[in-house]
């Protein structure tokens, strides 16, 4: 397992961060209760870093199960997740998963997470909107960092219409900021829209794309696809 240094970021009054390089676990604190949003890429003592943002209980939600967000899941014993999610989870015999699905409701004691079912990145990948700060905790569906569309489970059409729903839920005043797991935080609605435009040019077959260079198994035939600054890593069908 890769490690990279693990360091603690208040991004406001409650929202902080538990960083991992260019990966982080978000953590929320409420006024009841605290919700750890993914467990981080690298080994890292993660119960002990919670401990030194809030002594509130905390629970685990996973917005999607790929290893970079699931690397310390074994240090809790439940995780929210969606349930497309669990054939990737299996090895997790000590986590007991419940499950989530759109609307369901994450109360922490004055904050209220609401789940969106935003699928295409993988099968059962989930976002959080917090209305009154209008805030939307995107896991990998929306970032700006080059989108993983390439390996099982992942797919571009699906991923496409979430990417429309999400836009017309910005347009109509839902969130006004995105809070990605990877690279920049926070971002704007707008990053929705060069997503769109990637997506749709991929599936056009109007984008051009350079060998992506990955070093992963199985990504050899991976190329990179670029609108303006926009990145999405896809492996065209044969």
């Amino acid at each position: 397992m890769q490690s990279f240094p693990t360091t603690i970021q208040q991004l406001n009054d409650w929202i902080y961060a538990i960083d991992q390089q260019m990966v982080r676990a978000f953590v929320l604190v409420g006024t009841q209760r605290a919700l750890c949003l993914d467990t981080g890429v690298c080994a890292a003592d993660l119960p002990a870093y919670i401990r030194q943002i809030t002594s509130l209980p905390v629970s685990v939600c996973l917005t999607h199960s790929d290893h970079d967000h699931t690397a310390n899941l074994a240090q809790f014993s439940e995780a929210y997740v969606h349930p497309a999610e669990l054939p990737t989870l299996q090895g997790f015999s000590g986590v007991h998963f419940v499950p989530v699905a759109e609307g369901d409701v994450l109360d922490l004691g004055g904050k209220r997470l609401t789940v969106l079912a935003c699928p295409g990145h993988t099968p059962g990948s989930i976002a959080l909107l917090e209305a009154d700060d209008k805030i939307l905790f995107s896991g990998d569906t929306v970032s700006r960092g080059p989108v993983y569309l390439f390996g099982p489970g992942r797919q571009s059409d699906l991923y496409l219409s979430t990417l429309y729903h999400l836009r017309e839920m910005a347009r109509s005043g839902r969130f006004s900021a995105i809070y990605p797991n990877h690279n920049t935080c926070p971002i704007a609605p707008a990053r929705i829209d060069d997503l769109i435009a990637c997506t749709q040019g991929i599936l056009d077959g109007t984008l051009d794309s350079v060998p992506a260079g990955l070093a992963m198994p199985g990504a050899e035939a991976v190329r990179l696809y670029r609108s303006g600054d926009c990145g999405i890593f896809y492996a065209p069908r044969p």
